[in-house]
C-alpha cells in the first residue's frame, strides 16, 4: 500500500510496511512519536518539490463554481 503525503514544500510517496498497525485508528499517532517509530510503519519512495509558491497555491484554490459540478462527480 502507498500513501500520498501533501507538505507545503512539496508531495511524499510513502510504503506502507506495517499495514496491521493501520488498522489500529485509535492509537495510531504513538507509532509516528519518533522519526524511528515511523520507520517501522512506514518508507519514504518520492519525495517531489514544488517548483515555486505558486504552484504550491494552486492545490489550495478551489476551481470556479461552474466547474464544481463536473470536478466533484
Amino acid at each position: 500500500m502507498l500513501v500520498l503525503f501533501e507538505t507545503s514544500v512539496g508531495y511524499a510517496i510513502f510504503k506502507v510496511l506495517n499495514e496491521k498497525k493501520l488498522q489500529e485508528v485509535d492509537s495510531l499517532w504513538k507509532e509516528f512519536e519518533t522519526p524511528e517509530k515511523a520507520n517501522k510503519i512506514v518508507k519514504l519512495k518520492h519525495f517531489e518539490k514544488f517548483q515555486d509558491t505558486a504552484e504550491a497555491l494552486a492545490g489550495l484554490v478551489p476551481p470556479p463554481c461552474d466547474e464544481c459540478e463536473k470536478w466533484l462527480s
